[in-house]
């Protein structure tokens, strides 16, 4: 059951990074429309959340052997929580 959900959680990150990649996306349109220095500082927005989720990725791939049982589901919530915030925000943005 904890493998289950460690690949879901791993899943999570990758659909939070293809999120982050479409808020920077919307971000980089407003910027060049715009040319603002607060769309420059949400293109450095998105830009994090795409490092973060990344990471996240890479360290629940490369730390999958030593993490706990315990510590699973709460890997899975934070990417749930994640992913439901990022896909929040592309949904507001593309309005």
């Amino acid at each position: 059951m904890t493998g289950l959900l460690m690949e879901a959680s791993i899943l999570l990150g990758l659909v939070s990074i293809a999120l982050a990649v479409g808020l920077f996306a919307l971000y980089r349109r407003l910027y060049t429309e715009a040319k603002s220095p607060f769309g420059l500082a949400l293109l450095v927005f998105a830009g994090a959340f795409i490092a973060q989720s990344a990471l996240t990725v890479f360290s629940d791939l490369s730390a999958m052997p030593i993490i706990p049982d315990s510590f699973v589901p709460f890997l899975f919530g934070i990417g749930l929580c994640e992913a439901t915030g990022l896909g929040a925000m592309v949904w507001t943005a593309s309005r």
